[in-house]
């Protein structure tokens, strides 16, 4: 099963996803912030990041950036993103869009699934 890594600064957001996930037989490994998420890329391999847009600090999208530079030197393929986010402004859902799937929250739970299920 795959290998997920999930990145939100909601811990609500972060926890119910984590569970959806782990219900269908995902390994999941979960970040509070970016440079949490980028640290663990660095560590392991993902076969997929969900990542929300908006967050303080650095955001999902500079974040993903720098995580995917790690898994090319590691692993030397395109990791899938998906990004969910409830505030993203058009700039930042275009540059997201530019590097992974966008799903606006609130979101449902079954696309969420089927989304994922397509990368994986």
């Amino acid at each position: 099963m795959g290998r997920i890594l999930i990145l939100d600064d909601d811990p609500l957001v972060l926890q119910s996803v984590d569970r959806v996930l782990k219900k269908q037989g995902y390994l999941t490994q979960v970040a509070r912030n970016a440079q949490e998420a980028i640290e663990k890329a660095a560590q392991e391999p993902f076969d997929l990041v969900i990542s929300d847009i908006r967050m303080p600090g650095k955001n999902g999208v500079e974040a993903v950036r720098e995580m995917r530079k790690l898994f090319d030197e590691k692993v030397k393929k395109d990791i899938p993103i998906v990004f969910i986010t409830g505030y993203a402004e058009m700039s930042d859902q275009l540059k997201a869009e530019q590097l992974g799937e966008v799903i606006l929250k609130p979101f449902d739970v079954a696309r969420l699934i089927m989304t994922v299920r397509e990368y994986l």
